[in-house]
């Protein structure tokens, strides 16, 4: 049975989360999900929650909450969503028996991940979902091979325009979220990856203005993308929030094997 408690942290208190799982079995491992964009902490069509529910039966404890101005959240003065996602682990880890940690989610949670993984040696696995990604060959080469049979009379003309794009647009794609320039990912992907993080990446279809083939993953992150412990996994049939239940069970019963596959899951487990 799932049980749930209500978490203050973070200064003063003023940051709220809910730490669920079962009291039978405990593993090491916590899953920390914070809030993304302007959605609370449930989730996308409460997600989080269902994935909460899961994750108890094979005793994974997670942890979602609202970063500061989101939800329940108040704005706090120099804290920022970065900030919440160190307090919280640290919280955690101090108070609750929480000895590692998998951090992620979706879009600005999965970006969250990415720093908090660079930043805490304790984060030992990340979920990215529609997560960092840049432009560059394979994102044009699928993106023309989808548009050329609508034009042929102008094919050299594509595959010109193809090609300076390649050259000019393989910078970050979305001007919303906070990514490191491509030659800095690199180098952070490759000291995670050397610190032995474990990863699961899915791009969805509502990911498409970044991302559009699978081979553009190696393209970005170079070598480290042949470790076992990296796992990318290409939905194109699948929008961005997950809206169809169809949808959200799939990316339940991924995250469930994802996790259940990392051996420090279930050392120690009592």
């Amino acid at each position: 049975m799932t049980q749930s408690k209500i978490i203050q942290f973070g200064p003063n208190g003023r940051l709220v989360g809910v730490l669920s799982g079962s009291q039978d079995v405990i593993s090491p491992m916590t899953l920390v999900l914070p809030s993304a964009g302007l959605l609370p902490r449930t989730g996308p069509f409460r997600l989080h929650v269902d994935l909460a529910n899961r994750l108890a039966t094979s005793g994974i404890r997670t942890f979602r909450f609202d970063v500061p101005g989101v939800g329940e959240a108040p704005r706090i003065d120099n804290v920022d969503a970065k900030d919440a996602i160190l307090a919280a682990i640290e919280h955690l880890a101090t108070h609750h028996g929480c000895k590692i940690f998998a951090v992620g989610g979706l879009c600005s949670a999965a970006d969250l991940a990415w720093t908090a993984a660079i930043e805490d040696e304790r984060v030992v696995a990340m979920l990215m979902l529609d997560g960092i990604c840049f432009r560059g060959p394979w994102f044009y080469w699928a993106k023309l091979t989808k548009t050329l049979g609508m034009i042929p009379h102008d094919g050299i003309g594509m595959l010109r325009r193809w090609a300076l794009r390649v050259k000019n647009q393989s910078g970050n794609p979305d001007d919303d979220r906070d990514w490191p320039s491509l030659e800095v990912a690199r180098r952070q992907f490759s000291g995670v990856m050397d610190r032995g993080v474990h990863s699961l990446w899915i791009y969805t279809g509502g990911h498409k203005n970044t991302f559009r083939h699978s081979r553009q993953f190696r393209w970005v992150f170079g070598a480290s993308c042949s470790d076992p412990r990296v796992t990318l996994q290409h939905w194109p049939d699948c929008d961005h929030l997950f809206y169809a239940g169809v949808y959200r069970r799939r990316l339940v019963d991924t995250v469930e094997a994802w996790l259940a596959s990392i051996p420090e899951t279930g050392s120690g487990l009592t």
